[in-house]
């Protein structure tokens, strides 16, 4: 028998469904039968159809012709948006430090460590998030979500609001 269809693993079709049930479907948009589909998966016939039952009930209860009709039609748009817009970001690189003294000029990026609480070696960190250097620490007023922080913050933003409209009553009454 032929290895199971990679369109589930690659894409993100469908984000309602889970990975698994994905996969059936991707089976069953191929055309499969339900002991086709076990037999590639390695798991009971029953479970299949479990699967695509669960898959029927989270897309509106739609009969199995429909569900691989409409597969087939979301992996063609996606095919055809991917293929029109490739992705253009890449992840952030940073240079190595050398030895010799390189990479110390003006625009050279430093890697003296972590500045603040925002360390890109942490667990679930990619070393992309902003660092700002006038937050020296966990332990700053500024880094704290409380309750008395959220209403200095509010009473801060409130009093620059009101300053900025009674600047411009100001001007507007001065000018005319």
């Amino acid at each position: 028998m032929e290895a199971p269809t990679s369109h589930s693993t690659d894409l993100k079709l469908l984000p309602q469904l889970t990975e698994k049930q994905r996969e059936v479907l991707a089976l069953v948009a191929d055309n499969r039968t339900s002991k086709e589909i076990a037999a590639l998966l390695g798991i009971s016939e029953s479970a299949v159809n479990q699967r695509i039952e669960m898959i029927r009930g989270r897309l509106g209860g739609i009969p199995r012709g429909e569900l691989a009709r409409l597969y087939r039609q979301e992996l063609e748009n996606f095919q055809r948006i991917s293929a029109t817009f490739p992705p253009t970001w890449q992840k952030i690189q940073l240079p190595e430090q050398a030895s010799d003294g390189e990479g110390k000029g003006a625009e050279s990026i430093s890697s003296s460590g972590p500045v603040g609480s925002h360390s890109g070696d942490g667990p679930g960190r990619n070393g992309s998030q902003l660092s700002p250097a006038s937050v020296p620490g966990e332990s700053s007023w500024l880094t704290r979500d409380t309750r008395g922080t959220a209403l200095v913050r509010g009473v801060a933003i409130t009093a620059i609001i009101m300053t900025g409209m009674a600047i411009a009553a100001l001007i507007t009454s001065w000018l005319g």
